[in-house]
C-alpha cells in the first residue's frame, strides 16, 4: 500500500477508535450516573430508617412514660383507699384515756378517771403510770391504779370508772414526783390499739379552782346551814 492508503486507514482507525472512546465515555457516564442515583436512594433509604428509629424511639418513650403514669395513678388510688380504709377503721375506734381531775361533787378531792371517748368497746384494758401517782390517806385511795395495771376487762363507749386519790393537798406535795407518764394498753374492733403513752403534770392542779361544777352543791350546803340553824333552835 502506498502512503495515501496507510493515511486513509490510519485515519479510519482513529475514527473508529474516537467513536468507541465515545460509546465508552457515554456508558460510562449513564453507570456514573446510576451509580449516583443508586447512592442518593440509599441515603434516602437510610434517612427514612433513621427517622423511623427516631420515630419508634419516640413511641417507646410515650409507652414508658404512659406505664409510669398508669403505675403512679394505680399507687396513688391504693394509697387513697388505704387512708379511706384507715380512716373508716379510726371513725369506730375506742379512745381511751386517763386524767386526775377534782371531783365534780367535792372539789378538794381529787380523782384518778378512765375514759372511753370512742363510739365502740375498748377491751383488755391495762394502764401502767411511772411513777404511780401519789396518794392520800382517804379509803380505797390505792385501789384504783391497783385496778388499771391488773386490767379493765370492758369499757363501753361514754363510760368513766372514777376512783377517789384523796384531798388534793394530800396528793399534790411538794415532795412527790410532779410529772407521771401514762402508757394505755387496749383492744379495739380491730385488734390492739396502738401505744400513746403521755404525761401529766400534777403541779398543773395546784392553785386552780377546786369549786364543783353546778349548782347542786351550793343548794346542799345552804340546806345543811338551815337544818342547823333549826336543830339549834329546838
Amino acid at each position: 500500500m502506498d502512503s495515501e492508503t496507510w493515511a486513509a486507514v490510519a485515519a479510519v482507525g482513529a475514527v473508529a477508535a474516537a467513536a468507541i472512546a465515545l460509546v465508552a465515555l457515554f456508558f460510562t457516564g449513564r453507570a456514573a450516573n446510576a451509580a449516583k442515583k443508586q447512592t442518593k436512594h440509599q441515603k434516602d433509604a437510610v434517612k427514612a430508617a433513621e427517622a423511623q428509629t427516631r420515630l419508634q424511639e419516640k413511641a417507646v418513650k410515650a409507652a414508658i412514660a404512659q406505664t409510669e403514669l398508669q403505675r403512679e395513678a394505680a399507687e396513688t388510688a391504693a394509697a387513697q383507699t388505704e387512708l379511706q380504709r384507715k380512716a373508716a377503721q379510726d371513725a369506730v375506734q375506742p379512745y381511751v384515756w386517763v386524767d386526775v381531775v377534782p371531783d365534780e361533787a367535792q372539789g378538794t378531792i381529787l380523782n384518778l378517771v378512765l375514759g372511753n371517748s370512742g363510739p365502740t368497746f375498748a377491751h383488755n384494758v391495762r394502764v401502767t403510770i411511772e411513777p404511780p401517782l401519789p396518794q392520800g390517806k382517804l379509803h380505797g385511795a390505792t385501789s384504783g391504779q391497783k385496778r388499771l395495771s391488773e386490767g379493765i376487762t370492758a369499757l363501753g363507749p361514754g363510760r368513766k370508772l372514777v376512783w377517789s386519790l384523796g384531798v388534793g393537798h394530800e396528793v399534790v406535795q411538794e415532795d412527790e414526783p410532779k410529772i407521771h407518764t401514762i402508757t394505755i394498753d387496749a383492744d379495739g374492733p380491730f385488734g390492739p390499739l396502738p401505744q400513746q403513752p403521755y404525761k401529766i403534770n400534777l403541779t398543773d392542779i395546784r392553785e386552780t379552782r377546786d369549786a364543783p361544777e353546778g349548782n347542786l352543791h351550793y343548794v346542799r350546803k345552804a340546806i345543811e346551814k338551815v337544818a342547823k340553824k333549826l336543830d339549834g333552835s329546838d
